[in-house]
């Protein structure tokens, strides 16, 4: 069952450089490879759209008007997300979890908006297809690339959010470590001979408790929420 909102750890525990994580350094190293990916994709379109034969003239392309609504939808996931994680290192339990839901409805709305939106795209490139015009075919490709990664994202994203609604990030921890207690230990030994003790709580960050899969989630949606962005504003520049 969910628990109330508790603190976690200590605020004012240092927290480690994230490179000493294996995992976020493996994100960071794929979402590299997908910025040369997306970079490649859009400097190939901007070089069609400035030098291709039967471009269009400047300002003479018309994007969707959704298009303005999937981008403040795919802003509102990475500002959900970050809530989340300032949240999770604040030990709201309850809280995180529904901004982890929002974020989870808001990429969904991301992906039923940019659907009609691309059969708009498709429709006028057809429309256009007896002038050679292939432009419209090739804006259509750049946000269906976006479209399939936000798609991996979301799924991701769902069972993260289901993951954290049964309180699988939320597991105590203790150091088996620690000293015993000042105050009245077990005066019981133990069969290996030493005496019987609690193991004290300790001070621990979100990455003991497991939230790596949270911050790792949001990592890579602040980085498709980064791509739209350029994306769409070199469609807007160069219409």
């Amino acid at each position: 069952m969910p628990t109330a909102d508790v603190p976690a750890f200590d605020q004012n525990t240092p927290r480690e450089a994230s490179f000493k994580n294996a995992g976020t350094v493996g994100m960071i190293l794929f979402l590299a490879a997908l910025f040369m990916l997306f970079a490649a994709s859009l400097l190939a379109y901007v070089m069609v759209r400035l030098n291709g034969v039967n471009a269009p003239a400047p300002g003479t392309i018309h994007l969707p008007g959704l298009l303005w609504l999937s981008t403040a939808m795919v802003i509102g996931v990475s500002v959900a997300l970050t809530i989340a994680t300032r949240q999770i290192r604040e030990g709201k339990h309850r809280s995180y979890r529904k901004s982890l839901t929002a974020a989870t409805a808001l990429a969904l709305g991301f992906l039923t908006v940019q659907a009609p939106a691309m059969v708009n795209l498709l429709s006028q490139h057809a429309s256009l297809r007896g002038t050679n015009v292939r432009i419209y075919g090739l804006i259509f490709f750049l946000i269906l690339l976006h479209a399939l990664h936000v798609l991996g994202g979301m799924i991701v994203l769902v069972v993260v959010t289901v993951k954290a609604h049964r309180g699988a990030y939320e597991r105590p921890v203790v150091n088996p470590d620690a000293a015993p207690p000042a105050s009245a230990p077990s005066s019981e030994p133990t069969p290996g001979g030493s005496l019987n003790y609690e193991p004290a709580p300790v001070k621990v960050t979100p990455e003991d408790l497991g939230h790596d899969p949270i911050r790792h989630t949001t990592l890579y949606w602040h980085f498709l929420d980064a791509v739209w962005i350029v994306m769409f504003t070199v469609f807007l520049s160069l219409r």
